[in-house]
């Protein structure tokens, strides 16, 4: 098999089967969008909204009479378990527009109410181990671009923006705000979503929008528009229209959001393994402020400034044992890079992304650097959607960057882009890279989704260095009886975005993925689908000749219960083949040289539904030219309404020819809401690999609906020492409280 991918380094037959595979999908496919006019009915809408001139109470009781006069929807049909049939228990939605923005009514029958689930309470948590609705609105009906708002019976609030028909960006803020009510018939929700907080053309008067119903003691997901397998609530295709939403208001001039902080650290340290330490900082405090504005170029193009921003809310990174050779990839958490930040996706993610925001504003080890001022821009005019993204850092590693993203629509849901990324410092040149995707989704004939997509990109430092390459091309079939997935990629050595993140270059990659997902041919009370791996793939060879890295991995048995338990067991095979020694952990390295090795695999994942719930995952077998034995478990305990508290923990016991040693890491996780406005949260953390332990405690307090207190404390200690760990005197630590103010004008 390896000569085989040897003799693929420059394929000059991958432009004929990628123009071949595009003609064939053509032919046997028709574009998403036909699929989608299905669903429209009469005079071009399916639901009209009832106008009112009065504002409503948020108080989930429905005491307005504006609220007996909007039609309802009702049509809630099952995805799972049974596709297709009614909701087991009635939902009724109803929609009203009011003066200051849309108000969504829920009225959530339920037969056993006495046992909704409602554990949840915190902002922005996933809310899948309780009972809760979401809604999505697509303000352009464009079947491209959404908001999503998620809420259990106990107000809890999330959200997020649409990327594509199976994932999202949850980083995303709105303002909006729920109230809710339960009673012995079930619970009862009004919700108001601001007419700013949505983007819609002027002069428009449709809006596409889905509900869903999640049910998790059945474990019953129905929905009122595509409720299908293949679709489900984030495809757009077969979102409902609503209409009567003529004359709404102008967007506001300006957003603002304005900010003071103060923080105090306590004396930085560092401690000597058998006794004593040195002062790296003393202890010191200051305050700061800062300015988001957000300013409507049009309707639907938003630009976003920021000066000065402040990033103490955003949630630490996770310490992590790193086993392998290569980089970790921690993800962006900064709000200011998160929001909108799918349309700056470009490549392959975790191993050949383009832009990669944790480049600027943070320096190798993760410190943040200053960043003075910041300019995003993004949305939409007309078939195109564009973004902008510029930031200036100072300091020590003051550089300029920015980033330009366009994307034009072509067939329903595809796209063709390009992206252009550059990053210098003062005093040195400046880097750029470059390059143009596409993305082709299609259905097939019996209403089975196929996606084609593909890059080429390029980089190349101004000084003149070697322009380095990135090529790549997928076919997809996500659906719910098989996903098949086959990508190529090709990576040149030079190919070194600056702003990016490249986990290997100088490689040619075959990945995919087989997987069969049957379901019982008469309906089991026990068992909702079967899992079969038939062959899970990764190779990775040098552009220059020779296997580098492989994994190949069988799921030969899997099961999905009717009540939301998993299990599943997997058996893997890989193979690596370092250039140079590199370190797994302390005093224990591999040596150049070819490794193959087998591992089985056993997972349990238990119910969300569970009010204790397990996950388990043991695997045993070679490690390199040893063995080793991980068990990875978390436990998530849930206290109706107000606490969660998840435990987790990964221990990797390995022995070699030339070590032995057990990697270690635990993490735990405290969340308690006094109301769905008022949180804290604390999560600690231990790995014996950086011998470090370290917390971060928080309290956000929402005063009102985008105005927000913080309160954060962060501290680690050495725990590698000789002695005691010095919990009176952390290694470092600091406190800082931060309110920000929203406004419109």
């Amino acid at each position: 098999m390896p000569s085989l991918f040897l003799s693929l380094k420059r394929p000059r037959w991958q432009p004929l089967l990628l123009a071949g595979i595009c003609c064939l999908a053509i032919v046997l496919a028709r574009p998403s969008q036909i699929a989608a006019q299905r669903a429209v009915t009469v005079n071009g809408v399916d639901h009209r909204v009832y106008r009112t001139s009065r504002e409503i109470t948020l108080d989930g009781r429905f005491t307005e009479a504006d609220w007996a006069q909007a039609d309802s929807i009702t049509d809630f049909r099952q995805r799972d378990p049974v596709e297709g049939a009614p909701s087991t228990e009635r939902t009724v939605v109803r929609l009203l527009a009011t003066p200051v923005g849309l108000a969504i009514g829920w009225w959530c029958y339920d037969s056993d109410a006495a046992n909704i689930l409602r554990t949840q309470v915190r902002r922005d948590a996933e809310l899948r181990s309780d009972d809760y609705v979401s809604m999505g609105i697509d303000g352009l009906h464009d079947k491209r671009s959404a908001f999503y708002f998620r809420t259990n019976s106990n107000g809890a609030m999330w959200d997020g923006e649409h990327v594509d028909a199976e994932t999202g960006n949850e980083s995303w803020d709105g303002v909006w705000d729920v109230r809710t009510s339960i009673t012995g018939e079930g619970y009862f929700i009004e919700m108001l979503i601001p007419w700013a907080t949505l983007r819609y053309a002027e002069g428009d008067s449709v809006m596409g929008m889905n509900f869903r119903r999640f049910m998790p003691r059945k474990n019953e997901e129905t929905l009122w528009r595509a409720w299908r397998r293949t679709e489900g609530f984030r495809f757009l295709e077969q979102e409902g229209l609503i209409g009567n939403l003529d004359g709404l208001p102008r967007r506001p001039r300006v957003e603002a959001r304005p900010y003071i902080s103060g923080e105090s650290r306590l004396t930085e340290r560092r401690y000597f393994a058998v006794s004593g330490d040195s002062v790296l900082a003393p202890s010191a405090s200051d305050g700061n402020i800062g300015l988001d504005l957000k300013v409507p170029i049009t309707n639907t193009i938003t630009a976003d400034l920021t000066f000065n921003p402040d990033f103490a809310q955003a949630e630490v990174d996770r310490q992590i044992v790193n086993l392998t050779r290569f980089p970790l990839f921690f993800p962006e958490q900064r709000p200011f890079f998160t929001e909108g930040s799918a349309i700056f996706d470009f490549g392959r993610p975790r191993e050949a992304q383009m832009f990669y925001s944790r480049r600027i504003g943070l320096g190798a080890s993760g410190t943040p650097v200053t960043i003075p001022v910041g300019v995003r821009m993004q949305g939409r005019a007309g078939s195109r959607q564009v973004g902008f993204l510029a930031a200036r850092t100072s300091g020590d590693e003051k550089s300029s960057n920015a980033v330009l993203r366009v994307k034009q629509d072509i067939l329903g849901r595809g796209y063709v882009g390009a992206m252009g990324t550059f990053a210098g410092e003062t005093g040195r040149p400046g880097s750029a890279a470059g390059g143009v995707d596409f993305v082709l989704p299609y259905i097939v004939q019996g209403g089975q989704n196929l996606i084609l997509l593909g890059n080429a990109a390029f980089s190349r430092d101004s000084a003149g260095g070697e322009t380095g390459a990135h090529y790549r091309f997928m076919v997809d079939y996500p659906n719910d009886n098989a996903d098949i997935v086959v990508r190529f990629d090709h990576i040149d050595a030079a190919y070194d975005p600056a702003l990016g993140f490249v986990q290997q270059r100088g490689i040619n990659r075959i990945a995919g993925n087989t997987q069969f997902t049957p379901r019982p041919k008469k309906r089991s009370r026990y068992i909702r689908r079967y899992e079969f791996n038939v062959a899970s793939y990764d190779l990775v060879w040098g552009v220059n000749g020779g296997l580098d890295n492989a994994s190949f991995s069988v799921k030969p048995f899997g099961l999905q219960f009717q009540n939301g338990d998993r299990l599943e067991t997997t058996v893997r095979r890989r193979f690596d083949a370092p250039d140079q020694t590199f370190s797994l952990f302390t005093n224990a390295n591999v040596a150049p040289g070819q490794y193959w090795w087998t591992r089985g695999e056993l997972q349990y994942n238990g119910a969300e539904a569970r009010p204790v719930k397990v996950t388990l995952n043991v695997s045993a077998g070679d490690f390199y030219n040893g063995q080793s034995r991980d068990v990875s478990s978390s436990v998530r305990l849930r206290r109706a309404p107000h606490m969660l508290l998840t435990l987790e923990a990964q221990i990797s016991d390995v022995t070699l020819p030339v070590a032995r040693f057990t990697a270690k890491t635990v993490r735990v996780r405290g969340d308690y809401a006094f109301n769905p406005r008022l949180n804290a949260t604390l999560f600690a953390q231990w790995e014996n690999q950086s011998q470090r332990a370290s917390t971060n405690a928080r309290v956000r307090w929402t005063v009102k609906p985008g105005s927000d207190l913080y309160v954060v404390w962060n501290s680690a200690w050495p725990t590698g020492l000789e002695r005691a760990i010095p919990w009176a005197r952390p290694a470092r630590g600091g406190l800082v409280a931060k309110y920000v103010y929203f406004f419109r004008a």
